[in-house]
């Protein structure tokens, strides 16, 4: 049913922290504002989770039906809701980076809302790699099935996120689309 992995860290520069890093019922101008910065900007950890996501079949980006862009085109429609299990895991690490922050003396602990995608996340799949054109989007290569001339090297083919950064996976599997893509133009075989 999925798993996660915890990640502490600081990684923000005194601007993003001023935007969004103090505890939600923080003061938001004046004295106390700055007073509460100065105190947390040098003492401050955040305990992420790096979790997965089931897959939702309803889930996926089509053209609007009745929304145009600047051109007149069919703007994306993204439909997007949670597996059940993956809030409860959700739940599960954030009780877990607390339990763990507390364990290690912290003095002051809170929890940003499950819904708030704080920091950020890597969204993926809606074009999912394999063999059978019926049921994916693109090959092993990165290759589209139903458009031999279009590759999508991105996170968009991983089935779920699994536990952890997907970055190094994504340009490993990009340097295996672009050997393939210089294959195929070797031998005049893109078009």
């Amino acid at each position: 049913m999925g798993g996660g992995g915890i990640d502490f860290r600081f990684d923000f520069y005194p601007i993003g922290f001023a935007l969004g890093g103090l505890p939600p019922n923080a003061p938001q101008w004046g004295a106390a504002y700055k007073r509460m910065l100065h105190d947390y900007y040098t003492r401050s950890v955040y305990a992420l989770a790096h979790t997965t996501s089931l897959p939702v079949p309803t889930n996926s980006v089509t053209l609007d039906a009745t929304v145009t862009d600047a051109w007149g085109l069919p703007a994306p429609c993204i439909t997007f809701s949670e597996h059940e299990n993956d809030m409860r895991l959700y739940e599960f690490f954030r009780d877990r980076n607390i339990e763990l922050l507390e364990a290690a003396g912290a003095t002051k602990t809170w929890a940003f809302p499950l819904d708030t995608y704080f920091p950020a996340v890597h969204l993926l799949g809606t074009c999912r790699m394999g063999h059978d054109p019926a049921t994916s989007v693109v090959n092993a290569q990165h290759r589209a099935h139903d458009v031999p001339n279009l590759f999508i090297v991105d996170g968009s083919s991983f089935v779920t996120s699994g536990r952890g950064q997907p970055t190094c996976t994504i340009q490993a599997l990009a340097f295996r689309a672009a050997d393939e893509i210089t294959r195929l133009a070797g031998h005049g075989q893109l078009s």
